[in-house]
């Protein structure tokens, strides 16, 4: 989670604070009520042991939406460094097989779930 932007951990903080008072989620995550406000307000932000705190008392749901927050972070932060890297005449074989390769895993993953859920 090292890499996420202050953008994103504030929102994981507003995704726990739907279910929770700002006292609870103080609690849960073994900081202060000013802490969380910080958060909140955007003065300082959640540490990556905050955010693994966060993960380790989040719902299911919350979980899934956390994942999208923390996905489109990456991705937008990703395909502005494969922007620059196609500028620079950087994209290779290498690259592209790299990148091949991880959507194949993504999309078995995705196959092994619908098989799942088609045999439940």
């Amino acid at each position: 989670m090292h890499l996420l932007s202050k953008d994103a951990r504030r929102k994981i903080i507003e995704v726990m604070l739907t279910r929770r008072s700002l006292r609870e989620l103080s609690s849960v995550l073994d900081v202060t009520p000013t802490a969380i406000s910080k958060y909140r307000s955007g003065a300082t932000h959640p540490s990556d042991e905050v955010i693994s705190r966060v993960l380790g008392g989040a719902s299911r749901d919350e979980l899934m939406e956390i994942s999208r927050i923390v996905f489109d972070d990456l991705y937008s932060g990703f395909t502005s460094f494969v922007e620059w890297m196609r500028e620079k005449g950087l994209i290779d074989g290498y690259v592209v097989e790299r990148l091949r390769r991880l959507v194949e895993r993504i999309e078995n993953d995705l196959e092994v779930r619908r098989s799942k859920i088609v045999v439940r």
